[in-house]
């Protein structure tokens, strides 16, 4: 408790009042960086990202993304696999920490051939600058529970690899806020992407205590802060939310779409994280196969319905619409380039739609 007080007191005046700006997940269905990037710059999106392509290789996609430069973690492209060689344990161990100890973030630098759609985004983006732009990092708790050894141990079962996992993510999101201030005139948004979240406290990872993921995400959340970034998570899904929200997050984003209503159970802790200054990014637009029989505005209102539901609980319409965010639910990843173009297209339009509505106003 005293740790989320504290964690709270430095929070405060890293208030974010988004007033339903848009931005995306971080994956698009393209193989050519360029063609990403430019498909998101004409997206009108309010806070603009850059692209993750897993259909371009395989070392775009979340896993083996940010695994690079983690000690005893072995990426195999051609097998398509992440997976745990313990053999040199000790000495790569040692030498991770030598690395992470001389405090150069460039030293776990995302390289262009597995984060090509950040470096499009440099040039394609060079010279322009927005409020807000947007990162994004594969959580540690999910990094730590989809490597496994041999033996099938998850890599959060040993402490040292597990510490090791959280200090790489530290240093990428470091070093990613970095790459990506030119481009803000105000703060970098770095969301944190945790799917596995969306199953805590089931038998699949019963191994999973709070205060374990409240650590590692803490630390994870104190490099962002401390980089001068806005700390963001992102949970394909539902979860605990009250987990998520003492972890002492500003943002977290969630699969409104399905979900949306199941948050007003959780009204306590939502109102924690608008007290220190918090937000919710609403994934409102469907990722899915839901997407073809939606419209805009079947989307308002059910958008409308996720508000009601909060409203019931004691939140003001005003409040709900200052600290809310809307995005697509998940990931455009695994669409067409045509399906995901709707995505944007119903986001932008939800959004305008929304605005111009004066009970929102």
């Amino acid at each position: 408790m005293v740790l989320c007080l504290s964690r709270k007191d430095r929070f405060m005046d890293l208030e974010f009042s988004p007033r339903l700006s848009t931005t995306g997940i971080g994956s698009v269905p393209f193989t050519d960086s360029e063609e990403a990037v430019s498909f998101l710059l004409g997206a009108d999106l309010s806070i603009p990202f850059w692209p993750q392509m897993p259909k371009r290789c395989f070392g775009e996609e979340m896993i083996p993304q940010d695994s690079k430069g983690m000690p005893c973690v072995r990426i195999d492209a051609d097998r398509k696999k992440v997976a745990l060689d313990m053999a040199g344990r000790m000495e790569e161990v040692e030498a991770f920490y030598h690395r992470f100890m001389e405090e150069d973030p460039s030293l776990f630098a995302l390289s262009h051939d597995i984060a090509s759609g950040l470096y499009a985004f440099e040039h394609l983006a060079h010279g322009r600058q927005w409020p807000v732009v947007k990162g994004q990092t594969t959580g540690p708790v999910t990094l730590c529970t989809s490597i496994y050894d041999e033996q099938d141990n998850p890599l959060f079962a040993d402490p040292d690899l597990r510490d090791a996992v959280v200090k790489t993510i530290v240093r990428k999101v470091q070093w990613q806020i970095g790459r990506l201030k030119p481009f803000a005139s105000d703060r970098v948004l770095m969301f944190v992407d945790e799917p596995v979240l969306s199953a805590f406290g089931s038998s699949t990872y019963i191994y999973l205590s709070e205060p374990d993921v409240q650590a590692m995400l803490g630390e994870v959340f104190e490099a962002i802060t401390g980089a001068g970034g806005i700390t963001a998570i992102h949970v394909c899904g539902n979860s605990d939310w009250g987990v998520i929200v003492r972890s002492g997050v500003q943002v977290i984003n969630f699969d409104a779409y399905q979900y949306g209503t199941s948050i007003s159970l959780y009204a306590d802790d939502i109102k924690a994280l608008f007290d220190r200054g918090g937000s919710i990014a609403w994934g409102i637009i469907p990722t899915t196969a839901a997407l073809s029989k939606e419209t805009t505005e079947t989307l308002v209102q059910r958008l409308e319905r996720c508000f009601e539901a909060m409203i019931r609980k004691g939140f003001s319409r005003e409040l709900l619409r200052e600290r809310a965010m809307l995005t697509p639910s998940c990931g455009t990843g695994s669409l067409s380039p045509h399906e995901a173009g709707r995505v944007f297209t119903l986001l932008r339009e939800v959004r305008d739609r929304v605005l111009s509505q004066g009970k929102w106003i």
